[in-house]
C-alpha cells in the first residue's frame, strides 16, 4: 500500500488518527502505531510480514543482549556487535542480492544458478536493516540504553510512515517521543499540511512527468538529442518530486502521530557542487553512510589517498544499497569519483571565484547524467543512453513533438522544474521542530488536493520509485 492511495487516505488513515486520539497514555498510542503499521505493511501486499516481525524481535534482543556485554567487556561487546550487525546483512544480502551475486559465476552448471532462485524481496528491507544497525551501533557506543522497553522499540522499528521507504530514522532521535507524549494541537496541524503536501508532489508532479520519462527510457525508441534530454529531465523532476513527497508524508503522518522525523530534503537542485548535493539529497541515507561508514574507517582524517579510497567504498556502498545491478554500482561510483575530482580541483582552485551559473550548470549536468545511468535497465542502455545526449546528427526530431502527452504533463515538468531551482520562502514546508505553516500555501495545497484525490479515483498508476530499493 503506498500513503497516496484512496484506501490509505479515507480508511487507514482516519482509522489511525481516531484510536491514536482516544489513546491518552503514550503507551497506548505506541500499541496503536504497532498495530496500524502491521495492517499497512501487510494490506495487499506480499510483503513478508514474519521477516519484519523477526528483524524487530531479534535485534531487540541483540540490543539488550550488547548492553550487558558492554558492561563487562569492551572488547566482547565489540565481537558482538561485529556478529550481530552480520546477522542484519546477511538477511539483506540474502533476499536483495542472493540470485544477483550468482548470475556472475557462469562456471557453474546452470541448474545449480537457478537454484537460486530470485526470493520475494521484503518491502522496505533496505530500511529497516539500516535502523536495525544503527540502533545496534548506538548502544554499542554508549550513545543509547539496549535495555529499552520493548513497545518502544517496536514502535520506532515497526512504525509505518518510515517503514518501507524511509527516511532512515535513528532511535536515539526520537527516543523521547517514544516515551512520553500528549496531542500537539500544532504539530498535528503541521504534519496534516505536510502530508496534503507530499500528496500533491506526489500526484500532480511526479506522477504527471513519469510518462515522458517512461517513454524515453523505452529500449525500443531510436531517441534523438532533444528526446534524450527531455526523458533525462523529466526522470531527474520524477525521481526528486516521488521520493521527497514521500519523505513529506512520512514526516507529516510522524507529526500527527506526535513524534518528529528530521527533514530529507533541502533542495538538492540548487546546489554547487556534488558534495553539496549529497548534503541536501536523501539526508538521512547520506548521513547515516557518514556516521556509520565513513568515519569509522577512517574519513578525511587519514592520507589522502585512503581518503579517496574511504569515498570510494562509502559511495559503492550506497549504489550496492540501491539495487542489485551494474547500473547501481557504477552511478555509486561516479558520484564517488565527483567528490573526488572537487577535492582534488577545489585545492588547486579558488571556487569562491568561480561564477555561481557554472557551478550550478556543472553540478546539474553530473546529476543529470547520473540519473540517467540509475535509471537504465542496464550499462548497455545507460551508456547508448547518454550518447545520445551528446550526438548532434538526430537532432531534427524529437517524440516531444509526436509523443501522446498532454499539456498537463508539460505544464508538471514545467512546474516541478522551477521548484526545484528556485527559491519560493513562502511555500517553504519549515521542519518539525518550527512547525509553522504559512495560511496562503495551506490553502492552495488544500485546493489542489482536489484535484490531487480527482486524479487517484481515475486510477492513475501511482507506486513509488524507493519501494524497489
Amino acid at each position: 500500500m503506498v500513503f497516496s492511495s484512496l484506501t490509505f487516505c479515507f480508511f487507514i488513515l482516519p482509522l489511525f488518527l481516531f484510536f491514536n486520539y482516544l489513546s491518552k497514555n503514550t503507551s497506548y498510542r505506541n500499541i496503536v502505531l504497532i498495530l496500524v503499521s502491521i495492517l499497512f505493511y501487510t494490506w495487499g501486499e506480499d510483503s513478508k510480514l514474519t521477516v519484519l516481525i523477526c528483524y524487530g524481535v531479534i535485534n531487540y534482543a541483540f540490543g539488550y543482549f550488547l548492553e550487558l556485554f558492554k558492561a563487562k567487556s569492551k572488547s566482547t561487546s565489540f565481537i558482538f556487535l561485529t556478529v550481530f550487525v552480520t546477522c542484519n546483512l546477511l538477511g539483506l544480502i540474502y533476499y536483495k542480492y542472493t540470485y544477483w551475486l550468482f548470475s556472475f559465476i557462469t562456471f557453474l552448471d546452470i541448474d545449480f544458478v537457478t537454484f537460486f532462485k530470485n526470493p520475494t524481496l521484503p518491502i522496505g528491507i533496505s530500511f529497516f536493516t539500516f535502523h536495525a544497525i544503527s540502533y545496534l551501533i548506538d548502544i554499542y557506543r554508549g550513545e543509547l540504553s539496549g535495555k529499552n522497553k520493548v513497545s518502544n522499540f517496536l514502535t520506532y522499528f515497526f512504525m509505518f510512515p518510515h517503514l518501507v521507504a524511509g527516511p532512515i530514522v535513528r532511535y536515539k532521535d526520537i527516543e523521547p517521543q517514544l516515551n512520553y507524549r500528549e496531542n500537539d494541537l500544532t504539530l498535528f496541524n503541521y504534519g496534516l499540511y505536510r502530508f496534503i503536501l507530499g500528496i500533491n508532489k506526489k500526484l500532480l508532479i511526479a506522477n504527471s512527468v513519469a510518462p515522458i520519462a517512461d517513454t524515453a527510457f523505452s529500449t525500443s525508441l531510436d531517441l534523438s538529442l532533444c528526446d534524450s534530454w527531455l526523458g533525462a529531465l523529466a526522470y531527474t523532476i520524477q525521481i526528486y518530486f516521488d521520493f521527497s513527497a514521500y519523505s513529506d508524508m512520512a514526516i507529516g503522518l510522524a507529526a500527527m502521530a506526535g513524534i518528529k522525523f528530521k527533514e530529507n530534503f533541502n533542495s538538492p537542485y540548487k546546489s554547487k557542487s556534488v558534495k553539496e548535493f549529497w548534503r541536501r539529497w536523501h539526508i538521512s541515507l547520506s548521513s547515516w553512510l557518514r556516521d556509520y561508514v565513513y568515519i569509522p574507517i577512517g574519513g578525511s582524517r587519514v592520507g589522502v589517498k585512503r581518503t579517496y579510497l574511504n569515498l570510494c567504498l562509502v559511495f559503492l556502498l550506497c549504489g550496492i544499497w540501491h539495487g542489485a545491478s551494474l547500473t547501481f554500482v557504477l552511478w555509486g561510483l561516479y558520484h564517488g569519483l565527483f567528490l573526488i575530482l572537487e577535492r582534488v580541483f577545489g585545492s588547486k582552485i579558488d571556487v569562491s571565484k568561480v561564477p555561481y551559473i557554472i557551478k550550478h550548470g556543472y553540478c546539474l549536468l553530473a546529476v543529470i547524467i547520473g540519473w540517467v545511468i540509475f535509471r537504465a535497465e542496464n550499462l548497455d542502455q545507460a551508456f547508448s543512453y547518454i550518447g545520445r545526449m551528446f550526438t548532434f546528427e538526430s537532432f531534427d526530431k524529437s517524440f516531444a513533438l509526436n509523443y501522446p502527452c498532454y499539456s498537463f504533463n508539460v505544464i508538471a515538468l514545467v512546474v516541478g522544474s522551477f521548484i526545484s531551482l528556485f527559491s519560493l520562502k513562502a511555500f517553504s514546508s519549515n521542519s518539525c521542530e518550527e512547525k509553522t505553516v504559512r495560511l496562503i500555501p495551506y490553502i492552495l495545497n488544500a485546493a489542489f488536493l482536489v484535484l490531487s484525490l480527482a486524479v487517484l479515483y481515475l486510477g492513475a498508476k501511482n507506486p513509488f520509485i524507493y519501494f524497489n530499493f
